[in-house]
C-alpha cells in the first residue's frame, strides 16, 4: 500500500504544473509601466515621448529615427507581476503596424532612459550599439534592409522569450529595447501606435506565460516512485 501511495505521489508531483499568463498593456488592467520615445536626428533635443505612434526609419527626411521601448514593473509580489520561483516559458510582444515599412532590428538596452526625457542629443547621438548604451548585435530582426514594404500593417506578434528570460535572470538590467532601422537602405520607416496610443487595444502588448520551478523535493519524490517501480518490475521478472 506504502509504495502504490508513493509512486501515485510522485507521478502527481512530477505533472507539468498549470501555467499563468501575464499581460502587460498601457492602461489595462491598471498597468501603467510602458515607455516608448522616438528619436529624431532630424530634431535631436526634440521630446516626442507623448506622440501617439513611434517611426523607426533609415531616412526620415535624410536623417535616421530610432525608437525605444521598456516595460517596468514586471517582476515582484502583486498580482500582475511575474513572481520569484515562476520561469518564463515563453513571451510575446505584440505591436499593431500602421505603416508598412522595411524592418527592425531589436537591442538590449544596457543603460537607464526615460520617454519624458530622452532624445536624440540625449543619448549620444542616437543609440550606440557598443555594449554600453545597447547590446552589440540584436537579438531579433524583422524585415530586411531594403526600401520595401518588408513588414506589413497590422498586427505583429514577436517571439520575446530570451529577452524576458534575460531580464528575469539578470542577464540585462531591464532598461528594455533600442528599435533601430536597417542601414543604410531602410528607408521605408515602420511605424506603430505607442503607449500613448488613443486605444488601449493598440498600445504595446506584451504577454507572458509562466510555470512554477518544481521544488528538489518533488524530484526526490518522484526518484523515490522510479525507483519502486523499477524494483517492482525486476521482482515480477
Amino acid at each position: 500500500m506504502l509504495s502504490k501511495s508513493l509512486i501515485a505521489a510522485a507521478l502527481f508531483a512530477a505533472a507539468p504544473a498549470f501555467a499563468a499568463t501575464y499581460t502587460f498593456q498601457q492602461g489595462a488592467g491598471g498597468y501603467d509601466g510602458t515607455m516608448d520615445v522616438t528619436l529624431y536626428s532630424s530634431d535631436p533635443d526634440a521630446s516626442s515621448g507623448y506622440e501617439q505612434e513611434v517611426s523607426i526609419d533609415a531616412s526620415d527626411n535624410g536623417s535616421p529615427n530610432h525608437v525605444l521601448l521598456r516595460f517596468d514593473n514586471l517582476f515582484g509580489s502583486a498580482a500582475n507581476q511575474i513572481k520569484t520561483g515562476e520561469t518564463v516559458v515563453s513571451a510575446t510582444l505584440t505591436l499593431q503596424i500602421t505603416s508598412a515599412g522595411s524592418g527592425i532590428r531589436f537591442y538590449d538596452m544596457l543603460s537607464d532612459w526615460n520617454s519624458a526625457s530622452a532624445t536624440w542629443n540625449t543619448m549620444g547621438d542616437g543609440i550606440q550599439t557598443d555594449g554600453l548604451e545597447a547590446a552589440m548585435l540584436p537579438f531579433l530582426t524583422v524585415g530586411a534592409d531594403s526600401g520595401d514594404a518588408n513588414i506589413e500593417s497590422g498586427t505583429l506578434v514577436l517571439d520575446f522569450t530570451d529577452a524576458l528570460r534575460r531580464m528575469q535572470d539578470g542577464g540585462v538590467p531591464g532598461y528594455g529595447w533600442a528599435l533601430l532601422p536597417f542601414m543604410p537602405n531602410g528607408t521605408n520607416g515602420v511605424d506603430f501606435y505607442s503607449a500613448e496610443g488613443f486605444m488601449v487595444s493598440d498600445r504595446p502588448l506584451l504577454t507572458v506565460e509562466v510555470a512554477p520551478v518544481p521544488e528538489p523535493e518533488t524530484y526526490a519524490l518522484l526518484l523515490a516512485g522510479l525507483g519502486l517501480i523499477g524494483l517492482r518490475a525486476r521482482r515480477r521478472g
